[in-house]
């Protein structure tokens, strides 16, 4: 494991600082003087968590450096021979606390080889940004679309939500929801962020993404789902409404709305489909296949070309 440059910049610096502060103290405390190479004990204990017993041995190994030179020079300083057995008793702390921290991550070590791999708990919509914090971060991410575009949002539905509910209550419908929210997360960015609308709609902000990369992403999601169980004999489907920013839009209310016209016009379409609400100013679409509503809802298909 890489030591982060602060990490080590605090295990170099502050047996320096003990060693500098015992010089400028021993004269005035004496022997109290050595409670300051409790600092000593940071590289020990730093260095050990990167590096193992290297670390362990570097960190002990610097320590006692700095106490051997500060008590040499101090007995120069005071015209006396220096007190090893202060230096010995420094030495010994530090040395204990290595071997401590030593074995403590060698068993942490272990048991993380020993033990079965954990997998993370199963994504749950109930854990997804919703309401006004999913709002404030939209109107946050429009501001900053004026500046520096694109933005796309992608609104997602499972299809057949409330025949589902019907037919196997509202447990399993919710539970299909959820299975949405894990095809989510395989195919999502970290840097991006996704949320939920209400009980069967979620929300994907794709900053810095054109329509046409927000079309990929939605085949992906759609693809995902579509090779995971579902809380009921068959499988999940969903349908993807996108809509990018557009300079004509005067809040992120007119593109929710634009999202919301096309999740509606591929659902009309039977399902399972992704619709892109064209702009009226902004990238030209020439993804063949993909299905385009234009502002005033004519509906058309981009036809390949050779």
């Amino acid at each position: 494991m890489r030591i982060p440059s602060h990490a080590f910049l605090a295990a170099a610096f502050l047996p320096a600082l003990a060693a500098v502060a015992q010089l400028a103290l021993h004269g005035e405390v004496g022997a109290w003087a050595l409670l300051i190479w409790l600092l000593g004990l940071a590289p020990v204990f730093l260095l050990t968590r990167y590096m193992g017993w290297k670390g362990a041995l570097l960190g002990l190994a610097w320590t006692s450096a700095m106490v051997v030179m500060s008590e040499l020079f101090a007995g120069l300083l005071d015209g006396r021979p220096p007190v090893w057995e202060l230096v010995g008793v420094v030495v010994a702390v530090t040395a204990s606390a290595a071997l401590g921290a030593g074995l403590e991550r060698q068993w942490w070590v272990q048991r993380r080889e020993t033990e079965p791999n954990r997998e993370d708990p199963a994504p749950s919509v109930e854990d997804l940004p919703r309401g006004e914090v999913l709002y404030y971060f939209l109107d946050k991410l429009f501001e900053v679309a004026r500046r520096r575009p694109p933005l796309t949002i992608v609104l997602l539905e499972v299809d057949r939500h409330d025949e589902y509910a019907s037919l196997y209550g509202e447990t399993k419908a919710s539970k299909a929801v959820d299975v949405a929210v894990q095809a989510l997360k395989a195919q999502t960015r970290a840097s991006n962020m996704y949320g939920r609308v209400d009980d069967r709609r979620l929300i994907v902000f794709l900053s810095g993404e054109t329509l046409s990369g927000a079309y990929g992403f939605s085949v992906r999601v759609l693809e995902e789902i579509s090779s995971l169980p579902a809380p009921w004999s068959g499988r999940i489907t969903l349908s993807a409404g996108i809509a990018g920013y557009d300079t004509n839009m005067k809040s992120s209310e007119a593109l929710l709305a634009r999202a919301r016209q096309a999740l509606d016009t591929a659902r009309r379409m039977g399902g399972e489909r992704i619709v892109v609400a064209a702009g009226t100013t902004g990238e030209t679409l020439v993804t063949s296949g993909m299905t385009v509503v234009n502002p005033d809802g004519q509906v058309r298909e981009i036809r390949g070309t050779v």
